[in-house]
């Protein structure tokens, strides 16, 4: 135990943080915090480092220290260390140093300390965040306790309700077809079960209370099927039980498939023989979780996985930092190709609207054509006196009908539509229409 004043302890924490007031005494830091909570001594929240790292004023964040008629606080020493490695960018998880066997780790039910690691680390670790976010991590997990006989989470509740229902039905399909409590089994195996032994349930829902539990405290969303939503993306995992590699016992049956074996081997040359496994694979209670990126965390003789929450917490965020990087890949490769396609359509619509306008155009160059030749027609009439006055007038009426620069309406006719085809235009001369 080492003693303190409760103002040099309040002073120090404010200005280096409680973490390094625990590196710099060699304290057992969630002890640190306890008593902290218990004398009244305020801690400061993210905001309050965030803005001082980066020279933002801090003075409406900083909390005073309230009277107390206690003057001195004592502090338990830091009995067991715990060494981590700055992480690289291809693995965040921390490396331990083995502890003595006389130490040994408090399960879950034993314990209300909070989890140890370094700030620093955590900060280097998750830099790809943004510092609140981080900031807002460290604290959960700095101020995050263990408690005893809490309640389960409710999603871990109700994943034990499916758990038990789906044990219920698989012993309900084992009995005779046609025993009235014969009952088909129809449910969806419940997640972590094909991989967890029915002895070690009790510790999966700990586990995975304490991690949906964590993660809620710092703002993300524990979905129903038992995966953690950040933002818009999903990391799924799964918690596997080691298993040991035994030779396989006979059972009275087996033995029996193989004596029966042996007599027709004796009696005939040629006898199936039954398929025995060599090996049993037993369930040894050693856990780890993994994520879709292969990477995971075990169990070791030292640490369970029930002290690594925090190496647990950065592994879902490293797992998580990937697939929203594969997200906004593929996303800004759809936007690109979306991009790709409208310039193409727009590119299209100019040839189309550009291949319409030379048309009409060139119909309706067809039509000045036309109107001239009917002009000379006309005149070439006139010279020759081949028609009649009556007749003359009439062309030139549809010349100037046909015309573009004059677009005359004729009075049965209308005004022609120069822009449509020769086509079109020759199909409306001919239609005819007959009224009763």
């Amino acid at each position: 135990m080492m003693k303190f004043s409760r103002d040099q302890l309040y002073q120090e924490i404010w200005e280096i943080s409680a973490k390094q007031v625990a590196n710099k005494y060699g304290l057992n830091y969630p002890a640190l915090l306890k008593k902290c909570k218990e004398h009244g001594i305020p801690l400061p929240n993210g905001k309050y480092w965030y803005n001082k790292k980066n020279g933002i004023d801090i003075q409406e964040l900083i909390i005073a220290l309230p009277d107390s008629s206690v003057k001195e606080i004592e502090v338990e020493k830091q009995a067991t260390k715990i060494k981590k490695e700055k992480a690289t960018s291809g693995d965040i998880l921390p490396i331990h140093e083995d502890i003595k066997e006389t130490d040994t780790v408090p399960s879950i039910e034993e314990s209300t300390a909070k989890f140890s690691f370094d700030v620093d680390w955590v900060r280097s670790s998750l830099d790809y965040l943004e510092s609140e976010k981080i900031e807002t991590i460290i604290f959960v997990l700095s101020t995050f306790e263990l408690k005893e006989n809490k309640r389960l989470h409710k999603k871990v509740s109700s994943y034990k309700e499916s758990v038990v229902n789906w044990n219920k039905r698989v012993k309900a399909a084992e009995r005779n077809y046609y025993e009235s409590r014969y009952e088909r089994n129809t449910l969806e195996q419940p997640k972590f079960l094909k991989e967890i032994s029915s002895e070690q349930l009790p510790r999966l829902y700990r586990i995975l209370d304490t991690i949906f539990s964590v993660f809620e405290q710092i703002g993300e969303i524990v979905t129903d099927d038992l995966c953690i939503r950040f933002g818009k993306d999903i990391v799924s995992f799964e918690i596997i039980e080691s298993t040991d590699k035994i030779n396989h016992e006979l059972t009275k049956e087996e033995a029996q498939q193989l004596v029966k074996y042996n007599d027709e081997i004796k009696r005939q040359s040629y006898a199936s023989k039954p398929n025995i496994r060599k090996y049993d694979y037993i369930p040894n209670g050693v856990f780890r979780i993994k994520m879709t990126n292969g990477k995971y965390i075990k169990d070791t003789k030292s640490n369970k996985l029930e002290d690594m929450i925090p190496e647990i917490v950065f592994l879902f965020y490293q797992c998580y930092f990937e697939i929203r990087n594969r997200r906004e890949q593929w996303e800004e490769a759809q936007r690109i190709r979306e991009e790709e396609k409208q310039k193409a359509r727009i590119l299209q619509e100019r040839i189309d609207q550009e291949k319409k306008k030379t048309r009409e155009f060139l119909n309706i160059l067809s039509d000045y054509k036309l109107a001239n030749e009917i002009r000379k027609f006309v005149d070439i009439l006139k010279e020759s006196d081949k028609a009649d006055q009556e007749t003359i007038e009439w062309m030139s009426r549809k010349a100037d009908w046909i015309d573009p620069t004059i677009s005359a309406e004729d009075e049965l006719l209308g005004k022609r539509e120069h822009h449509k085809a020769d086509e079109e235009k020759d199909k409306f001369l001919k239609e005819e229409k007959y009224y009763w």
